[in-house]
Parts: C-alpha cells; sequence; structure tokens
C-alpha cells in the first residue's frame, strides 16, 4: 500500500496531484485551508482512504504532527510526501512589502515543508520506501524582477532538500527530488496576472499576461501524471 500526503489540493497542480493519486487507489492526505466539494464527497465515500488534514499551513504548530503521521502512514509500503502548497505573493518591489505579506511567503513556502519533512521522516514506517518529492519553479534559479520573496523562498526551499538528500545518500529506501512542473495554467497564474494589473512592481509582467494566448500554460492534470509517474510509481 501507497500512503501519499499532499499539500495544498484546493485548485491547480494540488487538486491534479490528489486526482491522480487517490484515482490510482493511494491512500491520500491532503494538508490544508481548503478542499473542493469532490474531494470532501470522496473522504465521505472512502473514509480510510482519503484523510482532509484541515489547517493553516502559514502556521507550523497546526500542522500534522508525529501521532497523526504515524497512524496514517501505518502498514504502508511506500510513502510519498509532496510539499505542492506555496504563494507567489507578495509580488512588488522590496521596501513597499508589508511584513505580513512576507512572513507569510516564507512561513507557507520554507518553513512549512522544513517541518513537515522533518516529522514525515520519523513518522514513516521503517522498512517503507520514502519519496520526499518538492514542488519548485524556475524562480529558484533566476531572479524575477518583484518577486524577491517567491524566488528566495523556493531557492531555500531547493537547498533544504538538497541537503536532505545528501544525509540520505546511503539509504536507498529514500529519494529525494526537487521538481520545476513549468507554467500551467492554475489560479497562481491568475495571481500573477492580477499583479501585473495593480501597477506592483513588475518588470517583466507582459511575460507572464501573455502566457494564457501564447498557449505556454500546462495542463495540471498531465503535469500530476508525469510527476507521480516519474517519481511515485
Amino acid at each position: 500500500m501507497r500512503g501519499v500526503v499532499i499539500t495544498g489540493v484546493s485548485r491547480g497542480l494540488g487538486a491534479a496531484l490528489f486526482d491522480v493519486s487517490s484515482a490510482r487507489g493511494d491512500r491520500v492526505m491532503a494538508v490544508g485551508r481548503h478542499f473542493t466539494p469532490e474531494q470532501q464527497q470522496l473522504r465521505d465515500e472512502r473514509p480510510g482512504d482519503v484523510t482532509l488534514f484541515s489547517t493553516d499551513l502559514a502556521d507550523a504548530h497546526w500542522l500534522p504532527d508525529y501521532d497523526v503521521l504515524r497512524d496514517f502512514l501505518r502498514d504502508a509500503d511506500e510513502v510519498v510526501l509532496i510539499h505542492n502548497a506555496a504563494v507567489v505573493e507578495p509580488i512588488g518591489a522590496v521596501g513597499r512589502l508589508t511584513t505580513e505579506a512576507i512572513t507569510n511567503a516564507i512561513a507557507v513556502n520554507l518553513t512549512a515543508p522544513a517541518v513537515l519533512t522533518n516529522t514525515f521522516l520519523r513518522a514513516a514506517p521503517r522498512e517503507a520506501r520514502v519519496r520526499l518529492l518538492f514542488i519548485s519553479s524556475g524562480a529558484a534559479r533566476r531572479i524575477i524582477d518583484g518577486w524577491a520573496l517567491y524566488c528566495t523562498t523556493k531557492a531555500a526551499g531547493e537547498t533544504f532538500f538538497d541537503a536532505v538528500a545528501s544525509q540520505v545518500r546511503d539509504d536507498e529506501r529514500i529519494t529525494v527530488a526537487n521538481i520545476d512542473p513549468g507554467q500551467m495554467d492554475t489560479g497562481m497564474q491568475e495571481n500573477i496576472r492580477r499583479a501585473a494589473s495593480s501597477g506592483a512592481y513588475f518588470p517583466g509582467q507582459q511575460h507572464w499576461v501573455d502566457a494564457p494566448a501564447d498557449g505556454r500554460l500546462a495542463d495540471p492534470l498531465a503535469v500530476a501524471e508525469r510527476i507521480l509517474k516519474e517519481h511515485a510509481s
């Protein structure tokens, strides 16, 4: 049996990962603030296989703890943790950002993955195969003007998971991957286009505004299928 924990499943890539994983028969725990009516219905239909853990990922104290994860992962011969939840906000010039927006971005994009991974590794069954997947971004490796917090937290997240990979390099049970899914047709892209029209500092905004018309946004479902096939099949 495969146990899969996914953060941020209410839309976009996270919703697609949830759909693909649950459809192939995985035991799935979704972690986040919001869930779709379809996900809630599936939870009611498959209470032993689908868990919706409601929490604010910006508050590390309310993430799934050791006991919750241990019980969920019990009897699994493969366990997968997918850090999908992320916020691109705040978009704008450093010097004009709010403290709340800065701390929220760091909490969701960096603190939550680090804390949850730490707990997940302790809770994973001793003999199970372990897959740790961090959904990153091209912004981790190139500066996008106006995206200081997103670039910083994604780069830091990749560094954290590189460090974990180095730590477990001699353990054949554990694999770690930083994954750049590319541009997709998601709610995050809508937020980016909204920021482009807000007057915030965002010099390269036209590239993002033109993405839908240029056909540069991939289908999240196809991306989810590829990620799970390559890293958790």
